[in-house]
This record gives C-alpha cells, structure tokens and sequence, in this order.
C-alpha cells in the first residue's frame, strides 16, 4: 500500500512539473531581427558613390527584406531633409510617390523599387550631395543605405573666348570693313588677320538706303548660317562647349559667294555671303583651325554717313 501511495504521488509531481511547463508565458525575443535594405548592382543604376552630370538625373535600385516583423515605410532623403517627391519616381511612376512611401500588400514581406531621382537644380560642379533610403518595419526598426553623388560637368572642351565685336561697313574709313574673330577687332576688309567682312554699299541706291547690311568670309575663312531647327535647346547664352559650336557648323546652312562691288566698278570676290542680316542671326565660321560662333546684337544704320556698323557677339 505504501508503495502505492508513494507511486501515485510521484506521478502528481510530475504532472505539476508538466502542468507548469506547459502553461508558461511565451519566451521573449530579446533581439528582434530587423529590416534590410540593400543597393542591388545593375549596369543600368548606381550602387556606390559616383559622379552625375549636372542636371542629369540618375537611378539607384533597392531591395528591402523583412526580418521578424513586416515592413512599413521607405523614406528618401537628399542631405538631412526629405527629397521632394515630385524629383523622384519609384518603378517608372507606377507607385504613387509619397516620402514616407507607405508599403502595402505583399511588398510587406519585401520589396525591389527602382528609384529614380533628379538632382536639386541649385547644385553646381562639385557639390556632394549624400541620398539616404531608410527602412522602417512595424517593431519600429530601421535600416539604412546612402550615396554620395558629386555634380559634375558636361563633358567637352569648354570655350576660351567670349566678347563682342565691332564690324563696320567696308565703305567707311579706311581700316574698317573686316573683323579679326580671334580678337574681335576691327581690321580692314583685305588685312590678311580678317575673317570675315561687311560688303559695303549698293551704289544704285540712295544714301540713306544703300548699305547692303551683309557679311562674307575673307583669307580662306567658311562660313554657315545656324539651323536651330537642327539642334536641341540651343541658345547662344548657353554654349559652353567648342563641340557645341562644331555640332551648329555642321548642321548649319551653306551660304553661296557672291561679291562686292565698289562705286568706282571694282570687283571683290567675296565668299559665303549672308542675306541681308537682322538682330538674332547666328553664324559658324571655320578658320585659324577654330570654329568661331557668332551672334547679331545689333544692325545700325546711319543715313548721312557710311558708319553703319553691326555689334556681334563671339564665342569660341
């Protein structure tokens, strides 16, 4: 009997034992496994710090993980506040950008974007600006990447000279009538440093009209009119570069020779003459193995003397 009894209370004990560990509380995760967030190598988007041109937008690609908990939000930041979302798009515009992005669905469980994101247009050559894309999941854990972007330059030559010039019309004084591109000087219409000339007047017609108002080329110079329907965006204020100024001379117009004609009947041979030429007019001339861009600022005409003259801008 006793053996019973002693039997039949090591069994209680042992139902206690497993009545009491089996009824315990749950055990606390004391490091929750947090958020991952990682830049995913692609040719066609940055993963490390890089140069991008200035004015150009890039693209990055971001994979995010979940841990012990789903994800929530994704937030973007250029320096120390959020970036706009109208400079930056996820997957080409196909979800709705706001920063936070509030992750939904199964993207919960983790995601792939495409970013893309254009730069503030207050940032010049050399600035660094660091882009940060943080994670958050619904523990309230958070994981971060960044990059570094350095503005950078367009590529090309940048031009050496740019100022303005006096051309004045090649039947005023003597020493007139041809302009030194390379210096914007007025020279003489036959100085072996000319480039380009002014053809002087039309004798048939009266002296308060006859000034031709057209330009040539002189001393194996070649000149083109712009064609800037050939060109993107292109404004003289912007050139900067000589091969901006090659790519307007080669899509440019050929304009044909022709010839001025003094009042005593001389014959000049001009080359590549322009029509009458009006405030505006943009012109490539080729020579001294240069490409000179030029621009009309001001055609002016006198009527009781031949100090008619045109104001032009040179860049090259």
């Amino acid at each position: 009997m006793q053996n019973f009894v002693l039997k039949l209370a090591g069994l209680g004990l042992i139902m206690t034992v497993l009545f009491f560990t089996s009824c315990g509380d749950d055990p606390v995760v004391t490091n929750p496994l947090g958020p991952d967030i990682q830049f995913v190598s692609d040719p066609a988007f940055l993963s490390s710090d890089a140069d991008v041109i200035i004015g150009t937008p890039f693209s990055v690609k971001i994979r995010l993980s979940k841990g012990d908990a789903q994800l929530t939000s994704l937030e973007v930041k250029e320096g120390t506040t959020k970036l706009a979302t109208s400079r930056y798009t996820i997957n080409g515009g196909a979800i709705v950008t706001n920063n936070p992005l509030l992750i939904t669905g199964v993207d919960k469980d983790g995601v792939t974007y495409d970013i893309n994101i254009l730069p503030a247009a207050t940032q010049t050559v050399g600035d660094i600006t660091i882009y940060s894309f943080s994670v958050s999941d619904s523990n309230g854990a958070t994981d971060l990447v960044d990059i570094a972007i350095t503005t950078a330059a367009e590529p090309g030559t940048p031009i050496t000279f740019d100022m303005s010039g006096v051309l004045f019309n090649q039947a005023g004084p003597a020493g007139t009538g041809g302009l030194d591109l390379d210096t914007g000087t007025g020279v003489g219409s036959a100085n072996a440093t000319a480039d380009i000339r002014d053809l002087g007047i039309d004798c048939a017609l009266p002296n308060t009209s006859n000034w031709r108002k057209q330009i040539g080329t002189v001393n194996g110079a070649d000149m083109r009119k712009v064609d800037v329907s050939q060109l993107e965006n292109f404004s003289f204020a912007t050139v900067d570069k000589t091969e901006v100024i090659l790519e307007a001379y080669t899509s440019g117009t050929a304009l044909a020779d022709g010839s001025s004609t003094t009042c005593g009947g001389a014959t000049v041979a001009v080359t590549d003459v322009t029509a009458p030429v009006t405030v505006g007019d943009l012109f490539v001339v080729f020579a001294n193995a240069k490409y000179y861009l030029i621009r009309v600022d001001e055609v002016n005409t006198t009527t009781n003397n031949n100090d008619d003259n045109y104001k032009l801008s040179i860049k090259y």
